[in-house]
């Protein structure tokens, strides 16, 4: 894909500014007579505020042609003010001009509007005021609702509010920061694994109803999403994430006696792991862009595209920890008797992590116009 605007996106931004400059310092008309009176003369450019290629002002390489090209990474200027800001793109950062476009887009309902102009921009607002604190770009892809803004809408809230989470795993997998460690008495180790495997069998439970709720909030074919359901279960993903973080804290900063020490190993990470396979939704969500351009040019009917990924066990980890509950035994760290509590724990311990992962299937449901 070309990301270029297309004719209907430059006309329509330049209506939405009223043909004016929407640089606050400038405003000039871009529009007027021609000597042809059939004709008028315009000066007004559409300006990419993300670079449109590799090597352009403001050019974000996680960007898809498709988001380069969306109304959403527009803003309406006149030729001199589009050559400032490609000129000195350190003074005039993606923040700055995408604050200049929603300033003069309720400059233009407020100052140039009819008075429904202005009650709508009023109504426009609330909806934005949950996204006060957000990014530029978040409050820009709800106020266009370009096609295809609910997948986008998506991709953006998540790397806003989970990016920070899955760099503090990692930060906690590269052991980089620490926490006042909780010891575990040789009594007490079997029922601390086992309250730890209880954990992990339950933890992946909520996956694939954040999921579903997901894909309904973008809403069924032709009808358009719910902003406000898409930012309530993006919330629900960070508190979600926030509580695995918290599970691998607590088995990372855990001392075990040393005889469980590789039970312990075995656990740790497991959880995390699996829930990273998670930060590919933004992607995946924007390629779904991509695939709505292609299919408008071809008019395609609708089409339903899954996305799958799958949690899973590591290779061999069930016969590793199998085993190391054997050395236990053998060595009688676990007594082997029928009656023996601790034997019916280490056996509740196995069909506990027996049942820890299965098969995940995440669903992006694509349905092309």
């Amino acid at each position: 894909m070309i990301p270029d605007f297309s004719r209907t996106t430059v006309e329509t931004l330049a209506k939405r500014a009223s043909f004016l400059c929407s640089n606050p310092d400038c405003r000039v008309s871009t529009v007027g007579p021609n000597e042809n009176p059939k004709k008028a003369t315009v000066i007004g450019e559409a300006a990419h505020i993300h670079g449109a290629r590799m090597g352009s002002p403001r050019f974000d390489t996680k960007m898809n042609d498709a988001t380069r090209a969306e109304i959403t990474n527009a803003i309406w200027l006149c030729r001199n003010c589009h050559k400032l800001i490609d000129t000195d793109e350190h003074r005039y950062p993606v923040s700055l001009l995408y604050k200049w476009r929603e300033s003069h887009e309720q400059y233009v309902a407020s100052a140039l509007g009819t008075t429904s102009d202005q009650f709508l921009y009023q109504i426009e607002s609330v909806e934005l005021d949950q996204f006060q604190e957000y990014p530029p770009i978040i409050r820009r892809i709800v106020i266009d609702k370009s096609p295809g803004w609910e997948w986008r809408l998506t991709a953006e809230l998540m790397k806003h509010l989970n990016d920070p989470i899955y760099r503090r795993l990692q930060d906690l997998h590269n052991g980089l920061y620490l926490r006042e460690k909780t010891n575990i008495s040789e009594d007490d180790a079997l029922d601390w694994i086992g309250q730890i495997t209880g954990e992990m069998s339950e933890i992946l439970a909520p996956v694939n109803g954040l999921l579903a709720k997901m894909t309904a909030s973008w809403g069924e074919p032709g009808i358009e999403g719910d902003v406000n359901e898409i930012h309530h279960v993006c919330l629900l993903f960070q508190d979600y994430l926030q509580q695995i973080v918290k599970f691998e804290e607590k088995l990372h900063f855990t001392r075990v006696p040393e005889d469980y020490m590789r039970l312990h190993q075995l656990l740790i990470g497991q959880i995390g792991s699996q829930i990273n396979k998670l930060s590919i939704i933004p992607k995946k969500a924007e390629e779904l862009l991509l695939l709505l351009d292609q299919k408008e040019n071809d008019d395609e009917e609708y089409e339903e595209i899954r996305t799958e990924i799958v949690f899973e066990l590591p290779p061999e980890w069930e016969q590793n920890f199998q085993k190391e509950l054997n050395r236990l035994k053998k060595e009688s760290i676990i007594v082997d008797r029928v009656d023996s509590p601790k034997d019916h724990k280490s056996k509740k311990i196995q069909g506990c992590l027996w049942s820890v992962f299965f098969l995940v299937i995440i669903y992006f449901i694509f349905n092309s116009i």
